[in-house]
């Protein structure tokens, strides 16, 4: 596995503080059927002795530019490796928001678009056969 994305914005749902969200956390992507990429990550049940099932808790969408590189990969079911590689809490922040970035790794083959094959050379009248009369 390669880096394909090193660092990628998260447009947030959720307080990722509130979550105990933290570096290094495993993250999931999933495509959406208006071509945006959700990011979801899975917390431990909050169950006594980790009784119960760990929760998937939606945390935000990726931005244009991620969706456009990944896109292609997620409609053939690429393997990704996804991590919350920075977490940035409202206090600390000089917008006052929290933020959170991910890095994304996986195959580079995986998100090379199928190139359109161009023609060039076209079909051009110059280069026909005179039509006869028969033809008409």
């Amino acid at each position: 596995m390669q880096p394909i994305i090193h660092k990628a914005a998260i447009a947030l749902n959720i307080n990722p503080v509130s979550l105990g969200i933290s570096p290094g956390d495993r993250a999931l992507l999933s495509l959406n059927s208006d071509t945006t990429i959700s990011v979801f990550v899975e917390r431990p049940s909050r169950l006594p002795l980790g009784f119960g099932k760990p929760r998937v808790v939606l945390l935000g969408t990726l931005g244009a530019r991620a969706t456009d590189i990944l896109l292609p990969a997620l409609e053939c079911k690429a393997d990704f490796r996804v991590r919350i590689i920075e977490v940035e809490p409202a206090h600390i922040s000089r917008t006052g928001r929290a933020s959170v970035y991910v890095s994304v790794w996986g195959n580079p083959a995986d998100i090379v678009r199928p190139k359109d094959s161009r023609v060039i050379f076209t079909r051009s009248r110059i280069n026909d056969p005179v039509p006869t009369k028969s033809d008409d």
